[in-house]
């Protein structure tokens, strides 16, 4: 089921820049040797490959249409991903990394940062901010 993002910017684009956008994705996750050149995919599509070129580095619709079908493409995936993590877990040394990603996937471990911030007491009168005007004036008219 097609997200609402997704449906939203389908419908910015044209029918060949959605096959485009999906046949780019499907390009970019086939290994080296099965991957496609642009102009094939560009001839299938009907374009030149300038054009395909434009779409892809200067239409933000296009480019966020191909994003989100990488995103579907890949969500397939994160059983697998799941897997993968599982068995470096329980493997015979667990990885430290692994534990740590699936800790932070459930919240369980968060990065933590302290911010420290200094407040000033001395405040400036507005004589004191005229004078520093004055002096940056006289600085800028030499």
């Amino acid at each position: 089921m097609a997200s609402k993002r997704l449906k939203e910017l389908e419908s910015k684009l044209t029918a060949q820049q959605q096959k485009a956008a999906f046949l780019l994705v499907e390009n970019d996750l086939r290994s080296n040797d099965e991957k496609r050149t642009q102009e094939e995919i560009a001839e299938e599509v009907g374009v030149t490959y300038k054009t395909i070129w434009e779409w892809r580095k200067k239409n933000r619709n296009f480019i966020d249409y191909k994003n989100e079908i990488a995103d579907d493409f890949l969500a397939e995936y994160r059983s697998g991903v799941y897997g993968q993590l599982m068995k470096l877990i329980n493997g015979s040394q667990p990885s430290v990394k692994a534990i740590s990603l699936y800790l932070q996937r459930f919240g369980m471990l968060t990065q933590k940062t302290q911010v420290e911030t200094i407040e000033s007491t001395g405040s400036r009168t507005n004589d004191d901010l005229k004078k520093e005007l004055e002096e940056l004036d006289d600085l800028l008219n030499g």
